[in-house]
């Protein structure tokens, strides 16, 4: 997981320095969700949507326990303003 790749993505979506305050307040949470997710996985690949309170982005967190029990975890961040409206018809 590259710690400064994720803030540097939720600085552009929320502006400079805002990036490191939300990844020091909310990821340890998400990522606290997710582990016990891998826990229940049984060596499973696992990927969960964590959407932010606001609506303006969305983490996209996937991984996998491996046998000795170490995770390996990577974390996506989508900017939501940015991706095409979809609706259902």
């Amino acid at each position: 997981m590259d710690t400064q790749k994720i803030i540097n993505q939720l600085d552009e979506i929320y502006g400079p320095g805002k990036g490191m305050s939300i990844y020091m307040n909310i990821i340890p949470g998400i990522l606290a969700d997710f582990d016990r997710m891998l826990g229940t996985a049984k060596g499973e690949m696992v990927r969960e949507e964590y959407r932010l309170e606001d609506g303006k982005a969305s983490l996209y967190v996937t991984g996998k326990r491996s046998a000795n029990g170490r995770a390996d975890i990577e974390v996506n961040v989508a900017d939501l303003a940015h991706l095409p409206n979809r609706s259902i018809i």
